[in-house]
């Protein structure tokens, strides 16, 4: 049986995939997606063939490059992202380098605050499974679509990679958060002995594209000038500490921690809130997602005397921990 654990953000296409029972393998593309006519040409060789090809509606599209890539392109940041071109060319594009023509099992997540609805979770279920036309010569079906709250896959992956019993017994048996900062939204979902609390779960807009905005704009201050929000996060993707600005290297760790200190604990905040009535004590706190390192400082602060576990390769996280659902 095929299982494929998906994970599409607003930064990164997050694959896992392989047999159950098997091995997993695990693949990160960059989330830009749009017409093929948005594509530069290379010098004096046309377009390029260094992209992921779908179809969308009859037209040919280009999907899991950088979105700098995409001359004209707008980033689709809006609660409604599954029901858009933009997210239906990421799926193909997974489903392309699954290098299936049957998925047995699909695995993906929601935000919180869309996972508590019935109708958006058999919404986005009823979009991704049966059979997709992705290119004209390839055709998948997708036997069976799993919805979950988007922070659950981090829960799943802890669960079945830690190697560390006491860490292992106090998720199973305790209290666990899991924060996942994203690049559109910070979801949080607090589960007790593996069972959901939805009344101490939510979601808060001030997430990594906001950190990012205020990042650039402390730049701008500094330098009279700013390298922009896409160059920042393509930097940030690539592993990077610097970018270059009017010809010189830039450090960007000093604005980015500038940033976090204040865009995390705003986002947190909202979270203080929805936990009060249950507390605020947990045994552990996971971060996960591509974000997780910009809010430990915040998280340490809002629980000083819980264990804080920040998932290895966090950004695959949540992927991961769906395919372990399947």
């Amino acid at each position: 049986m095929f299982v494929l654990g998906l994970d599409i953000g607003y930064s990164n296409l997050k694959v896992a995939m392989g047999q159950k029972g098997g091995d997993m393998a695990t693949r990160i593309l960059p989330a830009g997606a749009g017409s093929i006519d948005l594509m530069p040409r290379q010098v004096g060789s046309g377009l390029g063939t260094d992209f992921l090809q779908v179809q969308i509606g009859g037209n040919k599209w280009a999907a899991g490059v950088e979105p700098d890539r995409l001359q004209g392109w707008e980033r689709e940041l809006h609660k409604d992202y599954k029901s858009t071109d933009v997210y239906k060319a990421l799926f193909y594009a997974a489903l392309l380098i699954s290098e299936q023509s049957v998925i047995d099992v699909l695995v993906t997540g929601l935000p919180v605050d869309q996972a508590m609805n019935d109708g958006q979770r058999k919404e986005l279920a009823e979009l991704l499974s049966g059979e997709h036309h992705i290119t004209p010569k390839r055709t998948v079906t997708v036997k069976e679509v799993v919805v979950v709250p988007q922070p659950a896959g981090a829960y799943m992956d802890i669960v079945h990679s830690t190697t560390d019993e006491e860490v292992l017994d106090a998720i199973q048996n305790g209290k666990t958060v899991v924060i996942d900062p994203g690049f559109y939204s910070v979801d949080w979902v607090a589960l007790v002995e593996g069972e959901i609390h939805y009344r101490s779960s939510g979601t808060s807009l001030k997430a990594m594209s906001r950190l990012i905005q205020v990042a650039n704009e402390l730049i701008l201050d500094d330098h009279g000038g700013a390298p922009g929000v896409e160059k920042i996060e393509k930097a940030i993707r690539g592993g990077k500490n610097s970018t270059y600005l009017f010809g010189q290297k830039l450090e960007l760790d000093e604005y980015m921690s500038k940033a976090s200190s204040t865009v995390s604990r705003e986002a947190l905040t909202s979270m203080r809130k929805t936990m009060r009535e249950d507390g605020m004590n947990a045994d552990v706190v996971l971060l996960a997602g591509g974000g997780a390192s910009e809010y430990s400082d915040a998280a340490k602060e809002l629980f000083p005397k819980s264990r804080i576990i920040e998932t290895e390769a966090s950004v695959l996280s949540n992927a991961r921990g769906f395919w372990h659902c399947g």
